[in-house]
Parts: structure tokens; sequence; C-alpha cells
């Protein structure tokens, strides 16, 4: 009887066993269905390693150690299948789709200005209201691997403030696009590549220099940060228009970089040799006493215009805190028909990082300061609120002060209140 329970005790755990492994059968298949239906097998790629290898007197590799041989590394190809899942595959194909397609952007903005003179004796401009808009049309296209042509469509309308004031600089910096009223210009078309481990980008077509060089985190763009053209580059660099040129960047996205450039500088010269500005800038990013990042750069200009001129400027904008971050100009500046320098010197703050009402709005104060070798001086203080609405849409609100003394040394002083209203998508 106990043989008989003993037998049916066995035979009962062998069907258990039995089950349990047609049940674990059963996922297995279910996996390897699943895994073929998710994954394609990419094409061939091309990998290299790294291998060590033996090399006897006779210069044989060998896989190991033989009498009289030598160590080496060296490096080997071989082609490899790689599994992807679909999933991936569908990302990569639409990232090239987008990548290779032409794609638009569009930013526009209308600017309104107001200006109350309370110093000096030319009224023209007490009073007024000035309207400006403008609207940039941005295409980009990628033509191949780290390779991408820009083109920007810029058309302006309206009346600045800057022909009734008659600044040293403009109190309006859009206006140093405005060279006819309702019409399309070609302000930028360039084609760009990136070489060496993208560390070095080229440059060619009508540039804009400004966009490379002399740049700053916190006073460099005229569409979301101050509204005056003083403190949105140095007007020591001497660029009055874009024009044909090349700039080269090195950029091994660590502390240093250096690049250098040239552009036409006038539309109206005979030849690049009679118009040409070269620039050349270094710069250094640093993070002094933990305080955040910083970018210090000081860059190089010569003009070989009329009897020619040279100018030395340096760009520094550092992080005082997360939300808080400091920038100051400097700029000097050779005159042909005077052995002294023009100087131009600038600073201010950006509050960002959540110190407004909204957590993208950002707010500034500026101070800059104007002399031309002559008698003739410029001081300007600026305030703005950029008031981030929506993602694509800002609301800003600046105030100027404004104070020009004149060459026969009197005084004129302006208060500008001005409204921006920026779009982009």
């Amino acid at each position: 009887m106990f043989s008989l329970l003993l037998t049916m005790s066995v035979n009962t755990q062998a069907d258990d066993n039995q089950e349990q492994l047609l049940n674990h059968i059963k996922e297995l298949e279910q996996r390897i269905i699943e895994l073929e239906t998710t994954t394609v097998l990419s094409d061939p790629e091309t990998r290299v390693k790294q291998i060590e290898v033996f090399v006897d007197a006779n210069g044989i590799e060998h896989d190991t150690q033989v009498p009289g041989s030598k160590r080496r590394i060296t490096y080997q190809r071989e082609r490899v299948y790689r599994r992807q899942t679909i999933n991936e595959k569908i990302s990569e194909a639409m990232e090239d789709a987008s990548n290779r397609n032409v794609q638009l952007g569009v930013d526009a903005a209308i600017i309104i200005q107001n200006v109350q003179q309370h110093r000096g004796d030319n009224k023209t401009a007490d009073g007024n209201f000035y309207q400006l808009a403008s609207t940039d049309l941005y295409f980009t296209a990628g033509l191949a691997q780290y390779t991408l042509f820009f083109a920007d469509i810029v058309g302006l309308s309206g009346t600045p403030p800057n022909n009734e004031i008659d600044g040293l600089t403009l109190a309006n910096g859009y206006a140093a696009r405005l060279v006819q009223q309702n019409d399309l210009s070609l302000r930028e078309a360039w084609l760009m590549t990136e070489l060496w481990d993208q560390k070095i980008s080229l440059v060619v077509g009508r540039l804009d220099l400004t966009n490379y060089f002399d740049a700053n985190a916190a006073a460099n763009d005229e569409t979301s940060q101050f509204l005056s053209d003083a403190l949105v580059n140095n007007p020591a660099l001497g660029l009055s228009e874009n024009g044909a040129g090349m700039a080269v960047l090195y950029d091994p996205k660590k502390s240093f970089s250096f690049r250098m450039g040239y552009q036409q500088s006038t539309s109206t010269a005979s030849n690049l040799s009679d118009a040409l500005f070269l620039l050349l800038e270094a710069g250094y990013q640093l993070n002094p006493f933990h305080l955040g990042e910083g970018n210090y750069r000081i860059w190089y200009r010569e003009d070989n215009t009329g009897s020619g001129t040279n100018a030395v400027g340096v760009s520094i904008d550092q992080k005082l805190t997360a939300g808080i971050t400091f920038f100051a100009r400097y700029g000097s500046a050779e005159n042909a028909a005077s052995s002294n320098r023009e100087k131009h010197y600038s600073t201010g703050l950006q509050f960002a990082g959540g110190l407004g009402f909204n957590p993208e709005d950002t707010l500034g104060i500026g101070y800059a300061y104007t002399n031309p070798v002559s008698v003739e001086k410029e001081k300007l203080l600026e305030a703005y609120y950029n008031l981030a609405m929506t993602e694509k849409l800002h609301l800003t609100f600046n105030l100027t002060y404004l104070q020009e003394q004149r060459a026969s040394a009197s005084t004129d002083a302006y208060v500008i209140p001005g409204m921006r209203l920026q779009a982009s998508f």
C-alpha cells in the first residue's frame, strides 16, 4: 500500500514539473514573437575596436605572446548588424526627414515709443509718438550632416525716433536694419558646416558678424532685451550694414574659444579689398568663486575703408546668482581725423529665473556712455521688463533716459517710454 502511494506521489510531482516546463516554454515563445515583431535588423555598420597583438621579429602578428615578439595596440574594423526597435527606426527616419526639409520661422515685432524732451532748445521730437513694425522670415535647410543653409528676409515699416532726436546711437535698435520704407531686404543668407568633430564651424555668405562677435548673454538682442542700440552691441565695432563675408569659429565646447571673420562693410564699394572689416575674438568661460557661468571676450577690428581704422573691445557677462547676470562692455576705436580714440562703456544687470511675475519674465537695467573724439557725448540709461504672455508671445515695457551733448556745447535730454510686442513661431 505504501509503495502504491509513493508511486502516485512521484507521478503527480512529475506531472506538475512537466506542466511548469510547458508554461515556461510558452512564455519563451511569446517573448520571441514580441522580439521579432518589434525589432528589425539594421543595415550593416562598420565599427572600429581596439585589439592587442604581438609582433615578432619578422613583422608577423600573433594573437598570443611568442618568443621575441613585442606587444602592440592596433585597431580593427568589423561589419556588424545591430537590432533596433521599430520605434527607433521610425524616430531616425523622421529626424532625417526633418533635417533635410526646409523649415520656416517668423519673428514679428511692433514697437511704439513716445519722446518727452525736458532739456534743450530744439523741441522737434518733444511729445511725438513713433511706431516701427518689423517682420523676419527665417528659412533653414539641412543639406547634409552638420551642414545648414540659412536665410533671413526682413521687412520694416514705420518711423523710429532717431531721425528727430539725432543721437550718437539709435534709440531703437531695429532701425539699424531700416534701409527703405515698406521694402523687403535679404538680411542674411549663408551656408554653415561643422568640421573636426563639430569643433570648427565655417560660415560663408551674406553675414551679420555681430551674431558671432561681441556676444553678450544679457545685452545682445533688441527683440527680447534692451531696445537701445548702444546696449545691443558695442558702437566701437563700427559695422553699419551686412555684407558678403566669412566667419571661422573654433569652439571645442570647453573653456577657450576663438573666432575670426571678415565682411564687406559697405554695399557701395567696387571691390572687397576697399571695403573690408576683419574681426578677431578670443573668449574664455569660467566660474569665478563658484558664482556661476561667466563669459569673457576680447576682440580686435581692422577696417581698411578710407584711411583705415582699428578698434579693440571687451564683452563680459557673469552670473552673480542663478537669476542675476552682470554685464559690461568697453570699446576703443581709432579716429582717422584725430590722434585721440573714441571710447564706449556700458554696464548693467539682468534679472531672470523666476524673479518676475512669471518664471520666464526678465528685467534689465543698463547704462551706456559714448564719447567720440569731438565734444559730443551721449549718456543713456534704459530699463525694461519683458513679460512672457505665452511661450511665443512677449510684451516688453521699456523706459529710456537719453542725454546728448551737442557740438555747440548745449545739452538735450529726453525721456522715452516705449512698448514692444514680439511674436516668434
